[in-house]
């Protein structure tokens, strides 16, 4: 059965002293999902496309410090593992025993750190232009810690900047990314709030900070090597298709299966590509 739903359920999610907020389609379908967007991103990041799954109930979260979700406490931090004990926590409250994962760049990392991690939990895992396999230099550890420490005590006191509408927060934000104004709108409607002279994002400054420690590529190479589950990454050619040694090494060291799509990095929000990529999707976690 597929349910057909114009607009998403907004749910809130109490989970390790936070609240953590996210946009539900699909009510009652059968396919359990739970959607991970990249780094400072939100859930809307999904809102076109997910009412194209088929037989899909997706949670679109937004992580913390992203969207409505509160921020970390001042000692809390935003490495890429830092989420799942919320996504663990969010799909024991919604009693899904096993979900798949559908996931974006940023959000692709931590999915596959899920699924190798607890493989009982996760069914399906696909991946919109993001996995690991980034060569991270080990000898760095230390100015990378150096500059956590730095950012985590300099951008928590950081006052976020104040836009006079959103169309101005929209160039900036179309600066990174490679979508449309009209594309872009879902993304700085949830994550913008309105202030006293204007509108400022409602993201945690932190974000923008160095990671603490990053994984080199021998445990990255291990996690993909633990991986269970079934699982495509969709590289957009504008995008994630241009890493052909990373291609090469997950494919050596892993079974996921690699395609490509037209687009850019956010080809899942490009509205020419929308309905495609869904199709795409929508058979995979469909298939038997």
């Amino acid at each position: 059965m597929t349910v057909e739903q114009s607009t998403a359920l907004e749910r809130k999610f109490s989970v390790n002293g936070l609240s953590i907020s996210a946009q539900q389609w699909g009510i009652g379908n059968q396919r359990k999902v739970i959607a991970l967007h990249g780094w400072l991103d939100n859930s809307a990041s999904f809102s076109g496309i997910a009412p194209h799954l088929k037989n899909c109930e997706l949670i679109c979260l937004d992580f913390a410090g992203h969207g409505y979700s509160d921020h970390r406490s001042e000692h809390g931090s935003y490495n890429i593992w830092d989420d799942i004990l919320d996504i663990l926590a969010i799909a024991d409250q919604l009693d899904w025993q096993q979900f798949d994962l559908l996931a974006h760049s940023r959000g692709s990392f931590v999915a596959v750190l899920l699924a190798a991690s607890m493989p009982e939990r996760v069914g399906k895992l696909f991946m919109l232009d993001g996995a690991l396999g980034f060569d991270n230099d080990s000898a760095e550890a230390p100015s990378n810690l150096r500059n956590y420490l730095l950012d985590q005590r300099n951008l928590f006191k950081r006052n976020s900047k104040v836009y006079t509408s959103y169309v101005h927060a929209i160039e900036k934000r179309q600066e990174k990314i490679s979508i449309t104004e009209t594309e872009c709108y879902p993304l700085v409607e949830r994550g913008m709030k309105k202030v006293s002279n204007g509108y400022e994002w409602r993201h945690d400054p932190r974000l923008f900070g160095c990671s603490a420690f990053k994984l080199p590529l021998d445990h990255q190479i291990h996690f993909l090597k633990a991986l269970q589950s079934p699982a495509i990454l969709l590289a957009a050619e504008d995008g994630f298709a241009k890493w052909t040694d990373m291609h090469q090494l997950i494919q050596q060291q892993s079974e996921i299966k690699i395609q490509q799509h037209a687009g850019s990095h956010h080809m899942h929000m490009q509205a020419e590509h929308i309905v495609s990529i869904a199709g795409i999707i929508s058979q995979f976690f469909c298939a038997k």
